[in-house]
């Protein structure tokens, strides 16, 4: 390459490296990309929350559940930062029995096994 060609690429990328423009777009960028995960922080924390107390208060969740709440939810919400309450939730979370939804529908409709086939003569 030609002593006038590296010159002129080393002054072209030093005036835009210098220039105000290039940092105001590379700031302004930062700041919404700081903006966005900041708000799927504060939607996956609202999320966390609302479910987890859910599964909390009803004592148990399914396999399911617990899979999706945590690796879809959970773990992508520490891996941006977040932590806190949420955490403890997770822990609580964790705790919990596992159980099937059959057996769920099972308990939640009032009916054991043998009442069902009764019903069903």
């Amino acid at each position: 390459m030609p002593d006038w060609a590296v010159t002129a690429v080393v002054a072209l990328a030093s005036s835009a490296l210098a220039s105000s423009g290039l940092w105001s777009f590379l700031s302004k960028r930062n700041s919404t990309q700081s903006a966005m995960v900041r708000l799927l922080l504060g939607l996956a924390y609202d999320k966390i929350v609302t479910q987890g107390m859910l599964y909390i208060d009803r004592g148990w969740l399914t396999k399911d559940e617990y899979e999706e709440f945590s690796k879809h939810l959970y773990e992508p919400y520490v891996a941006c930062g977040g932590n806190g309450v949420a955490a403890q939730i997770m822990d609580q979370v964790r705790h919990l029995p596992l159980r099937s939804l059959p057996r769920y529908v099972e308990i939640a409709s009032g009916r054991s096994g043998e009442r069902d086939q009764s019903h069903a003569q």
